[in-house]
């Protein structure tokens, strides 16, 4: 049995094919799925009235009401996953770190890196347009596969 991790960037999530391979993985690993949803996210916040900005690390939520949106956006996102795949024994998690009493929202391809050691495979679903720039973002990370979604 492998220990399989699956990161689902946001657009993807609800895809048959993304739906269709997490269930054949299961039948015979132990899958832990990372669910995005940065674009959701983005258009939540402008239609808050926040001004999206970045850094190397991904998007920068300094409010409590900026990470209270971005955190419903991923559990709406986690729990419609896990609906899709009809509650299997699928670890899906958002990515979001709580360090004590502290709330760490990171950027779920920055989760992929920190986890990449302890999983015998790790693959990346996004859209199909993405993948040459994941590839970049990835490019010390060999053994992530890269699987593109058409929206």
């Amino acid at each position: 049995m492998k220990n399989i991790l699956i990161k689902g960037s946001g657009d993807v999530l609800g895809s048959p094919k993304f739906i269709r391979f997490i269930k054949e993985k299961t039948r015979k690993n132990n899958i832990v799925v990372i669910c995005g949803g940065g674009t959701q996210i983005s258009k939540a916040l402008i239609e808050a009235g926040y001004e999206i900005r970045y850094d190397h690390l991904g998007r920068i939520t300094k409010t409590e009401e900026e990470k209270d949106i971005a955190r419903k956006i991923l559990e709406k996102e986690r729990k419609n996953l896990k609906r899709s795949l009809n509650d299997r024994n699928i670890h899906i998690i958002s990515p979001i770190l709580k360090i004590g009493s502290v709330e760490c929202h990171i950027n779920a391809d920055n989760l992929v890196k920190a986890c990449y050691l302890g999983f015998d495979s790790v693959y990346v679903f996004t859209l199909k347009n993405r993948v040459i720039n994941k590839k970049k973002i990835f490019k010390d990370y060999p053994r992530i596969k890269f699987v593109g979604i058409n929206k």
